[in-house]
């Protein structure tokens, strides 16, 4: 299967879940035959801010690609910023960007599933991102 030009020798894909998907379980996942993994949601902001916290979630290990980061945000040229720097970070093959967390403190800034109300917002974050 590809995702664009990148290539995932398996069927079993690993989500991200927030507060599941760190480190350690992923390389359980693909010791057990995980094709592909996601992290856990990275904040944007806490990025440009240059949390540490956040790039301990973001860490890859040399054997868990392909994988993708997933980012979260509202503000385009943030999300653009972060992507680019998971990029760098991480050698991810793939930036995810969460529009599906309901958790009301994602939902309540604007960010996870509460883009969906807002497409014009949606595509100016996947520009930017693409970008």
């Amino acid at each position: 299967m590809n995702i664009g030009n990148v290539e995932i020798n398996g069927k079993l894909f690993l989500a991200p879940m927030a507060g599941v998907t760190d480190i350690a379980f992923r390389k359980i996942c693909r010791d057990k035959g995980a094709a592909f993994v996601v992290t856990e949601m990275i904040s944007a902001k806490a990025l440009s801010f240059n949390d540490k916290k956040t790039f301990d979630l973001m860490r890859l290990l040399p054997d868990e690609h392909p994988a993708a980061v997933q980012i979260f945000g509202h503000e385009p040229e943030i999300m653009a910023e972060a992507a680019q720097r998971v990029h760098e970070e991480t050698g991810c093959e793939i930036v995810d960007i969460n529009m599906g967390c309901p958790v009301p403190k994602i939902v309540g800034n604007g960010e996870g599933s509460a883009l969906l109300k807002n497409p014009k917002l949606i595509g100016e974050i996947v520009s930017s991102v693409k970008k």
